[in-house]
Formats: C-alpha cells, sequence, structure tokens
C-alpha cells in the first residue's frame, strides 16, 4: 500500500466523530451500564453464593448463557453483563462500519469525498479507527468499573480487552461486507446473519460444557478462552487480534478490486421487457424483497431445526433452589420445564427480540431507501397512489414476518419431535412461534408512522426504539425493572415465561389494532409530506 492512499484519514476521522456525536457515545456507554445493572443485581442477592452455583448448575441457563467461571461474583458478572456488553459492541462497531462506507457509497457522498485530496484507503481506514476506538474506548471504561467496584486489576483489564476484541472482529467483518454487497441494508443483514452463527456457536459451545472449541467462533463468548479473574489467559488477546486483522486485511484488498458505488456481488441486470405479472405496485414490492424474506426463512429454518434437534439433550431436572426463587422467569422455567423453557426462550429471542423485530424495522427501512434513491418519484408518477404503494411494501413485511415465524416455530417443532420421538410438542413449539406475530407487527406499525412523519431520522429512531424496548428486558431479567415496565413494550404480550396455553389473546388484538392505529397516522403522514 501507498503512504498517499490514506491521505485525509484524519480529516474524515474528525468529520465522522460529528456526524456520530449522539450514536457513539450510546453504544459505548451502553456496556457500561449493562455491567453496573448486572453487578447491582448479584451484589443485591444475601445468599449469591448459592444463587450463581444453581444458575450454573441450571440446564437451561447453561445451554443459553454457559457455566458461571469462576464460580465468583467476578464470574457472575461476566456470565451475563460482559456476554450482553460484547454483543452491544459487536453490533455497534459493525453497523458503524457499514454507515460510513457502503452507506456513503450508496449515497454518492463518498464520491464528493474522493473527488479532494483524499486517498482510496482513508474512507475505510477512518471508520475502521473510529469503530475500533470505539470498542477498545467500551472496554477500558468497562475494565474501569469493575475496578472501581473492587475486582481485581488484571483481571478487570482482560475482560475489557476482551470485550475490545470482540467489537474489533466485528468492525472487520462489518468492513468486509460494505465490500461484497451494493446496498447498505444487504450488508446490515448479512451482520445480523454472522451473528446468529455466532449465537449457534455460542449455545454449542455452552452445552458442551463452556470451554470447547465452538468458543472460538463465538465472540460474544471469548471471555470463556480468556477466562478473566481465573486463568487470566492475556496472551490468547494475540489470537483474537490475528483474527480481527483478517476481515480488515480483505476489505483492504477487495476496495481496489471494485469500482466506487459497486460491491464485489455484482447487481443482475434486469430484463429489458418487464413480465405482466409486474402490473401492481403488490407484485413489485414483493420482487424486491423476496430474495431477503427467503434467507430470513431458510436461516430461521436452520436455526430452530438444529435448537429443536438439541432440546432433548438438557437435563429435565430442576433445582430445588428454582423451585423456592421469587423471581417470574425462575418461576416460568419450573413451571415449562427445562425442555419446553429452552424452546420458548430460543424462539422468543429469535422470533421477537433480537430476530423478527430486526426485520421488521429493515422491511420498512426499504422505503425510504426506495425514496432516497428516487425510485419512489418513478412509480409514483404512474396512476399508483401513495396509499397503495406504501401499502404493498408494508403488505410484503407483514406477510414476511408470518412465513418467516411459521417457518421457524415448524423446523423447531419437527426437530424436537423428530429427536424426542414425541410429536405432541411440534403444536405447542408453532403456536409459540406464531403467537409473536402481533408483536412483530407493532415494530411494523411504528416503523410505518416514523417513515410518514419523520423520514430523515426515523432509521435512528426504529432502532433506538428497539433499543429501548431490549434495555428495559435486560433490566426486568436482573430484578432491576419490574414487570410492569416490561408491558409498555410489546415484548410483554407473548413472552417466554407465559405459557402457550395461558396465553391471553385479548392484548395480541390489542397489539394488532394498535398497529392498525400506527399504519393509518404513516399513511397520513406520507400523503402530506413531500417526496425526497
Amino acid at each position: 500500500m501507498k503512504q498517499n492512499h490514506f491521505a485525509g484519514t484524519g480529516k474524515l476521522l474528525k468529520l465522522y466523530l460529528r456526524r456520530d456525536r449522539i450514536v457513539l457515545p450510546i453504544w459505548t456507554l451502553l456496556p457500561i451500564f449493562l455491567i453496573m445493572s448486572q453487578l447491582s443485581f448479584v451484589k443485591a442477592m444475601p445468599d449469591w453464593q448459592v444463587f450463581i452455583a444453581e444458575l450454573s448448575a441450571s440446564p437451561v441457563t447453561a445451554a443459553m448463557l454457559g457455566p458461571i467461571i469462576p464460580l465468583s461474583i467476578e464470574g457472575a458478572i461476566l456470565w451475563r453483563g460482559l456476554l450482553q456488553a460484547s454483543i452491544a459492541v459487536m453490533f455497534g462497531a459493525a453497523l458503524i462500519m457499514i454507515r460510513h462506507t457502503r452507506t456513503e457509497e450508496a449515497s454518492g457522498r463518498n464520491e464528493l469525498i474522493l473527488g479532494r485530496s483524499v486517498g482510496r484507503y482513508a474512507n475505510l481506514s477512518a471508520a475502521l479507527i473510529l469503530s475500533c476506538g470505539g470498542s477498545l474506548l467500551a472496554g477500558l471504561l468497562t475494565a474501569a468499573v469493575l475496578m472501581g467496584n473492587g475486582l481485581a486489576g488484571n483481571g478487570s483489564l482482560l475482560a475489557g480487552l476482551t470485550l475490545a476484541a470482540s467489537g474489533c472482529i466485528f468492525a472487520g467483518i462489518g468492513g468486509f461486507v460494505a465490500q461484497i454487497f451494493e446496498h447498505s441494508g444487504s450488508a446490515r443483514g448479512c451482520i445480523f446473519g454472522v451473528y446468529m452463527l455466532t449465537m449457534v456457536a455460542m449455545i454449542l459451545n455452552n452445552i458442551g460444557g463452556g470451554s470447547t472449541g465452538w468458543a472460538w467462533l463465538a465472540p460474544e463468548a471469548w471471555f470463556r478462552i480468556t477466562v478473566p479473574y481465573e486463568g487470566n489467559h492475556a496472551w490468547k488477546l494475540l489470537i483474537f487480534i490475528v483474527l480481527s486483522a483478517l476481515p480488515i486485511m480483505l476489505s483492504y484488498m477487495l476496495l481496489v478490486r471494485r469500482d466506487m458505488g459497486a460491491g464485489l456481488i455484482a447487481q443482475k441486470e434486469g430484463s429489458a421487457d418487464a413480465s405482466p405479472r409486474f402490473n401492481s405496485s403488490m407484485a413489485f414490492a414483493w420482487r424486491q424483497q423476496k430474495g431477503s424474506i427467503l434467507v430470513w426463512v431458510i436461516g430461521m429454518a436452520w436455526l430452530g431445526g438444529i435448537m429443536g434437534m438439541g432440546t432433548p439433550n438438557i437435563s429435565e431436572a430442576i433445582s430445588s433452589t428454582f423451585a423456592h426463587m421469587d423471581t417470574s422467569w425462575a418461576s416460568a422455567i419450573v413451571k415449562l420445564g427445562n425442555h419446553e423453557a429452552f424452546i420458548a426462550i430460543f424462539i422468543y429471542m429469535l422470533g421477537l427480540m433480537g430476530g423478527l423485530s430486526v426485520f421488521a424495522i429493515t422491511a420498512v427501512q426499504r422505503l425510504r431507501q426506495e425514496e432516497k434513491e428516487h425510485y419512489a418519484e418513478m412509480v409514483l408518477s404512474r396512476p399508483v397512489s401513495r396509499v397503495k404503494w406504501m401499502g404493498s411494501y408494508l403488505a410484503v413485511a407483514f406477510a414476511g414476518s408470518v412465513l418467516i415465524l411459521f417457518a421457524l416455530g415448524l423446523a423447531s417443532g419437527l426437530g424436537w419431535s423428530i429427536a424426542a420421538g414425541e410429536f405432541s410438542h411440534f403444536p405447542r413449539v408453532l403456536a409459540m412461534s406464531l403467537s409473536k406475530i402481533p408483536s412483530v407487527w407493532t415494530f411494523i406499525g411504528i416503523a410505518a408512522f416514523l417513515y410518514g412523519w419523520l423520514p430523515r431520522i426515523a432509521d435512528l429512531l426504529n432502532w433506538l426504539i428497539l433499543g429501548v424496548f431490549i434495555f428495559i428486558e435486560m433490566l426486568w431479567e436482573v430484578g432491576i425493572a419490574g414487570w410492569s415496565a416490561m408491558q409498555w413494550t410489546p415484548f410483554a404480550y407473548a413472552h417466554y415465561i407465559i405459557p402457550i396455553h395461558e396465553l391471553s389473546i385479548v392484548p395480541l388484538i390489542v397489539l394488532t389494532g394498535i398497529t392498525a392505529v400506527f399504519i393509518w397516522l404513516g399513511f397520513i403522514g406520507f400523503g402530506r409530506r413531500s417526496i425526497r
């Protein structure tokens, strides 16, 4: 690489710091709040030693989150707090990379930047410094918080650097997928897909005892490799650095091997003559989104099948301590049993909290993308009303979410039934998945409302709202927030703690009605504003 290829990196970094003056503090400080929440939760328990021993021995919690290592207050904090903090940093670093690389190219702003005295690698380098620097800052602040609460300095620093390493590798992956795909939405979707794969690796590692080779494929579980406060294997950070450097190097190599504005995977040219099937806006909306829906269906079916077939391997024995714990989730595990609780939590995470809520937001964001690329203006110049055009994309989002949830429930239920040799599990699991539909639709409604009235900041607000809902869920799980706070989120009305045969249909009907109101308001807002 020639030195002049990096010219202007510093100036671009200043520009990106200014643009991210709100987003950057959110994802760098969020790990601190998550760690402090777990710290407060553990310290508030009078018999926390017995509590964490029982959690570590529980088949369900061990399968989802792994055993607590070391079996101490430090291990309990890492067990949940550092896991959540790593996920926050991983997504923050990757999405920042995509925003300042692929999104800049897709919008045409990168061409204006490169028209000045700026090197070819400056944009990628500035985004990389920002992402990795933010990850390192989050790690160092986390280490400072841990040491400030009386934990050992060596272990705290190692925990913080392990957190930073998980962010750096996802920053590299974000830069890599930004070179492959032409649209930023596809790159972001790929990041979520990669995370789903790491989650499978994490669960396989946890089921295997928490220290298998699968942990290397799950950056959110890398603290199980470095083992802060017990093994303190700091030298393994060097391996993490090498692993992070691989996608970064590939990003630089691919950057000079593709055209500006294009991805490594070239967009296929359409037919010169449109098929008669595309004589409606609905058909056009389906044609544009069917690829991403198919990927979601295949991914959810694969993940559901793997987790369903692994469910019988979890011990069904319920801990006696769980039976006496005064917490909603412990009571739910006792009531459901380990097998059903495991599959219920899994479907809740993928089918709602961390999976289909993401699909709902990205599906509606396609409207804004079409508008920014002036395709909406071309379609609306024809005899197509605004309501019909916007409604077509929303209808595809509604139908796609149902199809994906059906695939998840079908695969999970069949996997569990085939592995257990008992097909009575199938209808319950399928119902668990389909019960998430109204909650997912609520996210579609919120996104449609924001698109209609606040298109310029709708994307940011959508992810911020989802982040707030997930944060409330985390606070509830550690006992800081009550169930009354959870009821302000769509998660509460199809939650895993509610057995499927006790799930009330009335709140789900109310959620559907709220979604309809949001959609109606979104149509009004879109009809009153100009196309940008």
